[in-house]
C-alpha cells in the first residue's frame, strides 16, 4: 500500500507502471497464441519422431523377422530403446500358422517429471504414446507381411520439449515486453512528463499576490504547440492573464472608493499614517480634516439614490479643487470625506476649510435641479490632539459632531473636553453591556386601571438600571442601547422577565405591555423570537401587548407593518405610545394592525392639556374600533375628565408609580405577601 500511494504521488511512475503493465498484458497476449502454435508443433514432431524411428529400422526388423534371428532383432531393438523418449521396442514375427513370435522386446523407465508436465502429457500427448510399423519383405514381385514392430514413447517427452518452448517464449516476450516499457517511458518523460513537471515547478514559484511583477508565462514546448498538452498550457497562461487582471481590479476596488475613484478608508487610513511618519521625521504638524455633508439623506429619500449619488461625485470633485496638490483626500463612506494636510500652523487649516465651506454654500445643479448642501467639518491636528491615525481620525469625527450640533459654525477644532465626554460615554456604554450578565437591570410595573370601574387592567413594564449605586432611569441609558445595538440583548431580557411573571400569574387575567424601538423592529428575527418566548414559557400571547410610538412607526412603515402583522395575527396586542406628539395620520392609523391608542401625557397633564382635545381623540378612536390609554393621570380633576369622556384605561402617578415586581404582585393581591417576599429575597441573592 506504501508502495503504491508513492506510485500514485508520481505521473511518471504512474505513466511508467501504466506502460509496463500493458505491455506485459500485450507479450502475455502473443506468447499464447505462440504457444499454441508451437503446441501443435511438438504434437507434429513428436509424431514424426517415432516414425523416423521406425522407418530406419524398419528394414533390419523385417530381415529378423524373416530370418527369424533373435540376435538380429535384439540389435535392432537395442539400438532403438537407447532414442530420446523411447520406453518400450518390440519386434514380432509373424508365423504360418497365424501366429506371432517375440522375437525381441526391452523397456526402460519414463523419464522423471512434475506435476505441470505430467497434466499436460495427459491432456496433449496421451494419443502419441504408441506407434506401430507392418514389416514386411518382396518375394517375386510381391509384398509379403513378416512381422510387426512396435514402438512406445513416453509421454512425459512430449511434453517436456513443449514446456521448454512454452518457458522460453514467456522469457523471451516478458523480456521484449519490459525493453519496449522502458522505451516507451523514456519516450513518455521526455515528451510528456518533463514538459508537464518544467510547467508545475514554474507555476509553483509564482506569487499570487505580485503576478503582475514577475514573467508567469508557461513556456509551451515545439512539440506541443498543437495537440492537447500544448492547449492546457495555453489556457493556463489565459487564467494566469486573467488572474492579473481580476488583481488589478481588485487592487482598485479594495483601496478606491467605486462611486468617486477617491482613495477609500483603508488607502486613506494609510495615506494618515504616512503622512504621521513624514511629519514626526520632518517636526511638521499634520491636519486631519472629518467633512460630513449636511440634508444628504433627505435628498436620497426624496431624489432617490441616483441623484443621491451623483452629488456625491460633485462634492468629491468640488473638495478635489480647493485641497493643495500636496494634501490627500478620501471618502469613508456615505456622505463621509477626510482631507490629510501636512501644515506649519492652524491657519493654514482654517484658511483651506473657510475655502471648502465657500464652496460647497453653492448650489450643485443635477439633473435640472439646484441642489444645496452644505458641509460640517471637525480638525485633528497632529501632534497636539494624537499621535496614530486611529485616534486623530476618531477625534476629527468628534469634532465635526460638535461642528453639526452647533448652528452658528460649520467647523471646529478637537478639544480635551470632547475627548473626556467620549471617554465617560465609552465607559457607561461598555457598563450598560455587562448590565444584564450583572443582573443590574431590574423589572418594574406600573399598573393601568379600567377608566369606568377603576380596577386594575393590566400593567406597563419599565426598566430601572442600578448603575454605581444608584437607579438610571430609562431615558438615561434606552436611547444608548438603540445606538450601541444593545436594545436588541436588553429588549429580550424585558421579554423573557415578562412572560416569567405572566407564567406566575397564570389565572388572574392580568396583561403587561412591554416598550417597542425602532432598532427592535428592524430585526427581522424579532416576532419570530418573541413567538419562540411566549411558547416557551407557556403563555397566552393576548397577556402580552407591544407599545410603538409614532415616530419609531415612521422610521420604516414597511418593516413595522410587517413585524407587528405576524405580532397580532399571533394574537398579541399592539398599541401606539404617546399617540398625538408624531404624525397622528389617519391613513397609518387605519393601515396598521393595532388595536389601542395611547393619549401622549401632554394631553393629560402637559401644556397641551385640553378637555376638547382629549374627547375628540376618544371619539376618533371609537370610530376606528380601538381602545384608549390615557397616561400621566396625575390630579383627581384629570382623572374625572378622562372617566366623563369615556376613557378605557387610565394611568398615572396618581393611581400608581412604577414599582418593582414583588410590590406589584403584593399590593394587587396577585400573589401571597410571603411567596412575593420570598420571590424578592430570591432575585436579590441571585444579584
Amino acid at each position: 500500500m506504501k508502495a503504491f500511494s508513492y506510485i500514485s504521488k508520481s505521473i511518471g511512475l504512474m505513466q511508467a507502471l501504466l506502460l509496463m503493465s500493458c505491455a506485459i498484458v500485450i507479450g502475455l497476449a502473443l506468447s499464447a497464441w505462440e504457444t499454441r502454435s508451437a503446441l501443435g508443433d511438438q504434437r507434429e514432431y513428436t509424431f514424426e519422431h517415432v516414425n523416423q524411428l521406425l522407418d530406419l529400422s524398419l528394414s533390419g526388423a523385417s530381415s529378423a523377422a524373416w530370418a527369424l534371428d533373435d540376435d538380429l532383432a535384439n540389435e535392432i531393438v537395442a539400438g532403438v530403446i537407447k532414442q530420446e523418449g523411447v520406453v518400450a521396442v518390440e519386434i514380432y514375427a509373424d508365423l504360418r500358422v497365424d501366429t506371432k513370435r517375440l522375437l525381441s522386446r526391452q523397456e526402460k523407465p519414463s523419464p522423471s517429471s512434475d506435476e505441470l508436465t505430467d497434466w499436460v502429457a495427459r491432456k496433449y500427448f496421451a494419443d502419441l504414446t504408441h506407434s506401430q510399423r507392418d514389416l514386411y519383405v518382396i518375394q517375386q514381385g510381391k509384398q509379403v507381411d513378416v512381422g510387426d514392430m512396435v514402438v512406445q514413447i513416453a509421454p512425459v517427452y512430449g511434453a517436456q520439449k513443449f514446456l521448454a518452448i512454452v518457458y522460453s517464449i514467456l522469457t523471451v516476450s516478458l523480456m521484449e515486453a519490459f525493453l519496449i516499457g522502458i522505451v516507451l517511458l523514456l519516450v513518455a518523460q521526455w515528451l510528456v512528463t518533463a514538459p508537464i513537471r518544467r510547467a508545475a515547478a514554474k507555476i509553483s514559484r509564482l506569487n499570487p499576490d505580485a503576478l503582475e511583477d514577475t514573467e508567469f508565462s508557461i513556456e509551451i514546448p515545439g512539440l506541443h504547440k498543437s495537440d492537447e498538452l500544448g492547449l492546457l498550457f495555453n489556457h493556463t497562461n489565459q487564467l494566469l492573464d486573467r488572474l492579473v487582471e481580476s488583481q488589478t481590479a481588485l487592487r482598485t476596488l479594495a483601496t478606491r472608493d467605486p462611486l468617486t475613484g477617491l482613495p477609500n478608508r483603508a488607502l486613506i487610513k494609510e495615506s494618515v499614517t504616512t503622512t504621521l511618519a513624514n511629519a514626526q521625521r520632518n517636526e511638521q504638524q499634520v491636519a486631519v480634516i472629518f467633512i460630513d455633508l449636511d440634508r444628504f439623506k433627505s435628498v436620497n429619500d426624496t431624489l432617490g439614490h441616483e441623484i443621491g449619488d451623483k452629488l456625491l461625485i460633485r462634492v468629491a470633485n468640488t473638495l478635489l479643487a480647493q485641497i493643495r496638490e500636496q494634501d490627500s483626500i478620501g471618502r469613508l463612506g456615505g456622505d463621509e470625506f477626510l482631507v490629510v494636510m501636512p501644515v506649519h500652523n492652524v491657519n493654514d487649516v482654517v484658511v483651506v476649510v473657510r475655502r471648502i465651506i465657500d464652496a460647497m454654500a453653492h448650489p450643485f445643479e443635477i439633473d435640472g435641479i439646484d441642489l444645496r448642501t452644505s458641509a460640517s467639518i471637525g480638525i485633528a491636528v497632529f501632534p497636539d490632539d494624537g499621535t496614530d491615525a486611529d485616534v486623530l481620525m476618531r477625534r476629527a469625527d468628534l469634532a465635526m459632531y460638535k461642528a453639526k450640533a452647533d448652528a452658528t459654525t460649520r467647523w471646529q477644532l478637537f478639544s480635551q473636553d470632547m475627548g473626556q465626554a467620549v471617554d465617560a460615554g465609552v465607559l457607561f456604554e461598555t457598563a450598560l453591556a455587562n448590565a444584564v450578565l450583572r443582573n443590574e437591570l431590574e423589572f418594574y410595573l406600573q399598573p393601568k386601571f379600567e377608566g369606568s370601574s377603576m380596577k386594575l387592567a393590566g400593567s406597563e413594564a419599565l426598566l430601572r438600571w442600578q448603575y454605581e449605586g444608584r437607579s438610571v432611569a430609562p431615558d438615561k441609558f434606552i436611547g444608548l442601547a438603540e445606538s450601541s445595538g444593545l436594545i436588541r440583548e436588553i429588549g429580550d431580557w424585558v421579554i423573557v422577565e415578562a412572560c416569567q411573571t405572566l407564567k406566575r400569574w397564570q389565572g388572574h387575567e392580568i396583561s403587561i405591555s412591554v416598550n417597542v424601538s425602532a432598532r427592535q423592529l428592524a430585526d427581522d428575527g424579532f416576532a419570530r423570537r418573541i413567538m419562540q418566548t411566549v411558547q416557551r414559557h407557556g403563555v397566552s400571547p393576548a397577556l402580552l401587548g407591544f407599545e410603538i410610538t409614532e415616530s419609531t412607526l415612521m422610521q420604516d412603515l414597511d418593516q413595522s407593518f410587517e413585524q407587528l402583522t405576524a405580532l397580532r395575527d399571533y394574537g398579541f396586542r399592539i398599541s401606539i405610545d404617546d399617540f398625538g406628539t408624531g404624525y397622528s395620520s389617519l391613513s397609518y392609523l387605519t393601515r396598521l394592525p393595532i388595536d389601542e391608542l395611547k393619549i401622549d401625557r401632554s394631553f393629560v397633564s402637559g401644556a397641551q392639556h385640553s378637555a376638547i382635545v382629549l374627547s375628540t381623540i376618544i371619539a376618533m378612536a371609537r370610530a376606528l374600533q380601538l381602545e384608549v390609554v390615557a397616561e400621566g393621570v396625575e390630579t383627581e380633576t384629570q382623572r374625572d375628565q378622562l372617566q366623563a369622556a369615556g376613557c378605557d384605561q387610565l394611568q398615572g402617578f396618581l393611581l400608581g408609580k412604577p414599582m418593582p415586581v414583588t410590590e406589584f404582585e403584593t399590593r394587587f393581591g396577585i400573589v401571597e405577601a410571603e411567596t412575593s417576599a420570598s420571590l424578592g429575597s430570591k432575585i436579590k441573592r441571585i444579584k
